[in-house]
């Protein structure tokens, strides 16, 4: 098995993933957000996020399959990406209308996680459907 060597792209992101466990690590040590996502705190999330960021990296830099980006899914992400952006202009107005008759009261960051989960399967599935046609 051939090891690739570190270079500047991979230096910065083990750099940043140290970041986000430095800085989960302070808020812990100051007790900020303490009540984020109902059960944990922000610092915990943020050490847990970093942590994941290290693996990730980790067994990227040891898988050595190159990605062949072609025409076809440049037009497959391109053609997702237009339906994710038209299910928020969705979203948005729904969100406005509902919240016209009756006031939305879900905390503001659990709100936006599920927004973002819900954009997310949205471009997922997108893809996987119009990658079938293509």
């Amino acid at each position: 098995m051939k090891i690739n060597k570190f270079n500047s792209r991979e230096i910065a992101r083990y750099t940043f993933a140290i970041f986000v466990i430095l800085l989960g690590v302070f808020f812990e040590y100051l007790r900020l957000g303490d009540k984020f996502l109902e059960f944990e705190s922000v610092g915990s999330w943020l050490i847990y996020i970093g942590i994941v960021m290290i693996a990730v990296i980790t067994i990227q830099f040891f898988n050595n399959r190159k990605r062949v980006v072609d025409e076809r899914a440049i037009f497959i992400a391109n053609k997702s990406t237009r339906i994710v952006f038209l299910t928020i202009i969705l979203f948005a107005f729904l969100i406005m209308i509902l919240d016209g008759i009756h006031p939305i009261t879900m905390p503001y960051h659990l709100f936006m996680s599920w927004l973002i989960c819900g954009l997310l399967i949205v471009y997922f599935i997108s893809y996987k459907i119009i990658s079938r046609f293509y």
